[in-house]
């Protein structure tokens, strides 16, 4: 059977407790199934379009691969040391 002579299917959907159907309309795959987008280059970006890609989307710093690496070993053997520290300082203050 070819594709042309296929009636649409009705596709159903659920989402949550939210249930519906999608009908195709018959003419053909939509826009963006079929590859072509619109043309974006006409819109032109706002103020606060430019200084959000600039500013609040920018890469964050990073210390590097050695730093990070005595952080993950340091981390565990001082948090232990500072639980040691408090529960000496709650033993010192109950008596």
């Amino acid at each position: 059977m070819k594709p042309e002579d296929r009636a649409p299917r009705e596709i159903t959907y659920r989402i949550g407790w939210k249930r519906g159907t999608i009908v195709p309309s018959g003419q053909g795959p939509p826009a963006a199934a079929s590859g072509h987008s619109p043309d974006m280059s006409i819109i032109r970006e706002s103020r606060m379009q430019r200084w959000n890609l600039s500013y609040l989307w920018r890469r964050a710093p990073s210390p590097g691969h050695r730093p990070l690496q005595v952080a993950v070993f340091a981390m565990p053997v001082l948090l232990f040391a500072l639980f040691l520290w408090m529960v000496y300082e709650l033993a010192r203050h109950a008596r």
